[in-house]
């Protein structure tokens, strides 16, 4: 196999690849794969209408492989694998996956019986039924209800709108003020918010669908993500804490306006949202999971066993 960086301009090329995701899970979208392509590392190699992308994903520094992704669904993933296999025996690399997902994990088991598996519980993305985010309703719900109505009825001239060629500019600059006041001594934290700009300038490209919380004149959140399969992927979330109730506010209103109405009939039923990971930060954790989630889908990384 023949690598090469993976760079903004491939996305189009490669957009068929990532056209479904039965396993739900965040790094299989084309969002997530660029998004992160630099601080990955990430290279890619197409082969018997397949996708193969390289790169350090959860192993910092150490070069190992997504699961394929293929246009055709009868590809035999034995053959796949054992092209993997043989490209790592080549180049002096350990046959090793990255993020895959727990479907796939159970295929490489079945043909690697002697591979071996890690996972970690910051990787796993927050799955949660889109009607529980876009309603919060019920007692479970309830403290998210209350934040939202003081920011109801502290901010009345509040309104929530999906981004377009009327608002880009001022959404673009409501993420560049808030990476720059808000910056962390976090090298994910400051790529993630570079990528969201990137997707900003590039947003035809990227096809990610975007929401702006507004206060009077001024944006106080934002969100943009993609609608893959059944499922919405939220690739990038951010609000302003000093008006309460912004985040759980800015949750609803999003999860609402891209899963129903004029979206839902465009794009289909969506029935899942993908909130993505925690990364082991306690308050994102707390976060997350006060939202109930209807699943955590773990993700793995695997050694296969060297074969003569």
């Amino acid at each position: 196999m023949k690598f090469q960086k993976l760079r903004l301009q491939n996305i189009e090329e490669l957009q068929p690849y990532f056209t479904s995701n039965e396993e739900r899970i965040c790094n299989l979208t084309i969002g997530s794969a660029f998004m992160w392509r630099d601080m990955c590392e990430t290279e890619f190699a197409i082969e018997d209408e397949t996708l193969f992308l390289k790169g350090s994903n959860y192993l910092p520094g150490v070069p190992a492989f997504a699961q394929p992704k293929s246009l055709n669904p009868d590809l035999d993933m034995a053959a796949q694998l054992a092209k993997i296999e043989t490209y790592c025996r080549d180049a002096g690399l350990p046959p090793r996956l990255s993020a895959v997902s727990g479907g796939f994990l159970e295929t490489v088991r079945r043909l690697y019986p002697g591979a071996t598996e890690t996972t970690d519980a910051a990787w796993s993305d927050y799955l949660y039924n889109a009607t529980d985010l876009s309603e919060l309703a019920g007692r479970r719900y309830s403290g998210q209800r209350n934040h939202i109505n003081r920011f109801q009825k502290q901010y009345e001239n509040w309104r929530f709108e999906p981004v377009g060629e009327q608002n880009i500019s001022r959404v673009r600059q409501f993420f560049e003020i808030f990476s720059t006041e808000r910056a962390r001594d976090d090298i994910a934290y400051a790529e993630g918010n570079a990528k969201a700009l990137e997707v900003i300038d590039h947003l035809e490209l990227y096809k990610q669908l975007g929401g702006a919380l507004f206060v009077g004149d001024e944006i106080v959140g934002a969100a943009f993500g993609e609608i893959c399969g059944d499922t919405l992927f939220v690739h990038t979330e951010k609000a302003l804490t000093e008006y309460h109730g912004a985040y759980p506010m800015l949750v609803q209103q999003f999860s609402r306006y891209f899963t129903t109405g004029a979206v839902a009939e465009a794009y289909g039923e969506v029935k899942f949202i993908n909130r993505e990971e925690d990364d082991g930060v306690e308050g994102l954790r707390v976060s997350k999971q006060s939202y109930h989630p209807c699943a955590l889908l773990e993700k793995y990384n695997i050694e296969l066993e060297r074969r003569q």
